[in-house]
């Protein structure tokens, strides 16, 4: 007569488990890069002196520095040094000095300023540049959708 001795069976999950895990975490991977592309569609407005200025569909965004002078001429003062200003100033004397931001059609008056001396048109023109890079720093960050000019 034969005898038959069962011993328990003891299942081995040991792999199963291993799959599993390693299962999860390639589509841990593989989703994980899901959520860090985004789409930023939200119109970008530029806030200054009480008016909105939509900057949504702006291909260009530009500068100029007008003067006009106590005749009714304007002069374009964008590339004058100070050799320059101080010349228009002396000739001249008060210049009416408008510093101008362009975007596309649209025109923004930054500053607009009697000046008589190159230290009053250097303070403008620093103020004007400050401003400048702002803008340039928010039409660059995707995030941003409002810019308060000072």
């Amino acid at each position: 007569m034969k005898a038959t001795i069962s011993l328990p069976r003891h299942r081995d999950y040991s792999l199963a488990a291993y799959l599993a895990v390693s299962f999860l975490l390639a589509c841990m991977l593989a989703l994980g890069g899901c959520g860090s592309t985004k789409v930023y569609t939200a119109d970008k407005t530029i806030v200054y002196k009480n008016s909105i200025y939509n900057m949504g569909n702006v291909q260009r965004i530009g500068s100029r520095i007008d003067g006009q002078l106590a005749d009714g001429t304007t002069v374009n003062m964008t590339n004058l040094d100070k050799k320059g200003v101080e010349g228009v100033l002396k000739d001249k004397g008060e210049v009416t000095v408008s510093m101008i931001v362009e975007m596309d059609a649209q025109e923004m008056v930054y500053l607009r300023s009697r000046v008589s001396k190159y230290s009053d048109y250097s303070k403008m023109k620093s103020r004007f540049d400050s401003a400048l890079k702002d803008i340039s720093r928010f039409m660059g960050d995707k995030k941003k959708t409002q810019l308060k000019l000072k």
